[in-house]
């Protein structure tokens, strides 16, 4: 199973807006620049965490983008279910139906990713990792680099 780029980029835009919480805005080009993604992808996955609640886009010439609350109340559950569809790895997750005889298993899969997920907040991913930078995509290869 592997989550999308959405989830990747999003959880690293909401890590520099929390190392900038809340001082100041980050904006979009400057968000485009440190995670090395494209200005309308990173536009589009900041829509979907605004409309989730976890971002605000602030207008003017110190504007841009910040987190809507502080990053101790932020999950990376939150993040990654705003980006992921509620994060629901199979129809079984959310049907009534108790005659499949795999659905226990898919939703027991659901319920550890969400505990893992939700144990862990914006702010103990910063102060677990701050001397540590995000990493970028290397152009040549699927390999992150620290950047």
């Amino acid at each position: 199973m592997r989550l999308s780029s959405k989830s990747q980029y999003g959880l690293k835009a909401c890590f520099i807006l929390a190392q900038n919480y809340p001082q100041k805005c980050v904006s979009a080009s400057a968000l485009e620049k440190e995670i090395a993604v494209s200005g309308k992808y990173i536009e589009k996955i900041m829509r979907m965490l605004a409309g989730q609640g976890i971002v605000a886009a602030e207008r003017g010439v110190s504007g841009g983008y910040k987190l809507t609350r502080d990053p101790a109340a932020i999950t990376i559950g939150d993040v990654a279910r705003a980006l992921e569809d509620n994060m629901e790895i199979a129809d079984c997750i959310t049907s009534g139906c108790e005659r499949c005889a795999t659905g226990e298993v898919w939703r027991k899969l659901y319920a550890g990713i969400n505990e893992v997920l939700d144990s862990m907040t914006l702010q103990s991913v910063l102060d677990e990792n701050c001397e540590v930078r995000i990493c970028r995509p290397r152009e040549d290869s699927k390999v992150c680099r620290a950047v």
